[in-house]
């Protein structure tokens, strides 16, 4: 184990209430030196860390990358010093630099949402939460459920068919095949499980859930059909023993709550790629950016294309946290004039060991 590695790790433990195997599995599977931050003290001590794992995002007709804050944490004594502060801004150009247009992030605690604010995020990431009580058996016996807790278990046919279902959202941070292996091996840590739907041979469903005190938790699930939904949380009842389940789904407009933030970090190619997958629009934006004064400007969007001209006469103006959430059509009603020009959109992050 390399120095950094171990600090960080350390770092973790002071700052995180998580179990030894939660930690050793975690910087097992998913630390890389290179995608960690750390500040250093006069007297060489780690006493802040960060991770920007990589992480793909639905976009349009695209699929871009983005860097996920992760583990970012400040020794106690440390802290009220702005050292996070400095920490992430610097984080914002290496990822500007590794050519990283977003990034994203789920704050650990309600206040954390006016801290990552000032630092130019917002919130774009919403849920609903459902509610089910105890369901009978369904009747349709071309149905099977299985309960996956070892990564063993996983085979292509699995992985490809949340691949593709995942990938039919728009908007949605998506997970690799070694991922889906960590987040099966993190849900069996927790006592939860992969339940997976077949209709004979086939895989129409599944759900990740998880119990909690006196109920379980679905982090995500996908599903041919309103029957197979049905089915597979019969299943996480059944093998999760619960008589009450609470599923974080696609937001729906009503009672969604937070769940995550985003960031652009590089307007102007963000810009281009809204231009390439709207070749139809012409437009021209003057943003502004307080942390990434690169990113202040005034872009000139059409035909495709998007190129930065401070002298052309200026249609509408926004900050970068305005600007994330029209590129990813967070409720673009909020913004009358410019609602013509971006598609609503259902931004959607989940899985993240959070």
């Amino acid at each position: 184990m390399r120095i950094m590695k171990r600090e960080v790790m350390e770092l973790w433990r002071v700052c995180f209430d998580d179990t030894e195997e939660f930690i050793q599995f975690y910087f097992d599977k998913k630390y890389k030196d290179e995608n960690a931050l750390v500040y250093w003290d006069e007297q060489g001590a780690a006493i802040a860390a960060l991770q920007t794992p990589l992480y793909p995002m639905t976009f349009g007709e695209t699929q871009i990358i983005t860097g996920y804050i992760s583990g970012a944490c400040t020794h106690p004594l440390a802290r009220a010093r702005g050292v996070m502060t400095k920490l992430l801004r610097e984080a914002f150009y290496v990822m500007r630099g590794r050519k990283i247009p977003v990034s994203t992030l789920i704050p650990a605690s309600e206040w954390l949402y006016d801290y990552y604010g000032k630092m130019g995020y917002v919130p774009v990431f919403d849920y609903t939460l459902e509610h089910y009580t105890i369901l009978d058996k369904p009747v349709a016996d071309h149905f099977r459920v299985e309960a996956i807790r070892e990564v063993g278990l996983l085979t292509d046919d699995l992985f490809n068919y949340f691949q593709s279902m995942m990938r039919l959202r728009p908007c949605c941070v998506q997970h690799e095949r070694e991922d889906f292996e960590v987040i099966v091996e993190s849900l069996r840590m927790d006592g939860g499980a992969l339940i997976v739907v077949y209709s004979d041979k086939n895989i129409v469903g599944m759900a990740f859930a998880e119990p909690r005190e006196n109920h379980a938790l679905v982090l995500d699930g996908m599903h041919d059909s309103e029957d197979v939904k049905r089915v597979a949380l019969w299943g996480v009842m059944k093998y999760l023993d619960a008589a009450e389940i609470y599923c974080r789904v696609l937001p729906s407009g009503k009672a969604d709550e937070h769940r995550g933030m985003a960031r652009v970090l590089d307007v102007e190619q963000m810009l281009r790629l809204y231009a390439v997958n709207n070749p139809e629009q012409d437009l021209v934006l003057k943003v502004t950016d307080d942390w990434i004064p690169e990113n202040t400007g005034i872009y000139v969007i059409g035909k495709g294309d998007c190129v930065c001209d401070n002298a052309k006469q200026v249609e509408a103006e926004l900050s970068v946290q305005e600007l994330t959430q029209l590129l990813l059509g967070y409720h673009p009603e909020r913004f009358p004039e410019l609602e013509p020009y971006f598609k609503k959109c259902s931004p959607f992050i989940s899985l993240m060991l959070d």
